[in-house]
């Protein structure tokens, strides 16, 4: 579990710094709150969640955006790996 939540991490990384041009943190907590860790409005929340749905091939009920927001890294790879089973 720990490599993928490593390489979401890198991915969130990524968004955030090629897509959104924000500023990554050099140790990144992987037990924070995502919108916190990679301070994300709600602008650059729907982002993320935009290309987490590519990522994963499922689509995030709007219910559950802004609970991913408060979500840490492992929350958010357990959310994701949960969802691409139940709908893969």
């Amino acid at each position: 579990m720990l490599a993928k939540v490593d390489g979401l991490k890198n991915f969130i990384a990524g968004i955030c710094q090629e897509k959104m041009n924000i500023a990554i943190p050099e140790v990144i907590d992987t037990e924070g709150a995502v919108e916190t860790v990679f301070q994300l409005d709600s602008i650059s929340m729907f982002e993320l969640i935009v290309n987490l749905e590519d990522k994963y091939d499922t689509k995030v009920p709007d219910d559950d955006i802004e609970r991913i927001g408060r979500m840490n890294l492992h929350e958010l790879c357990a959310y994701f790996e949960e969802r691409t089973v139940a709908h893969g």
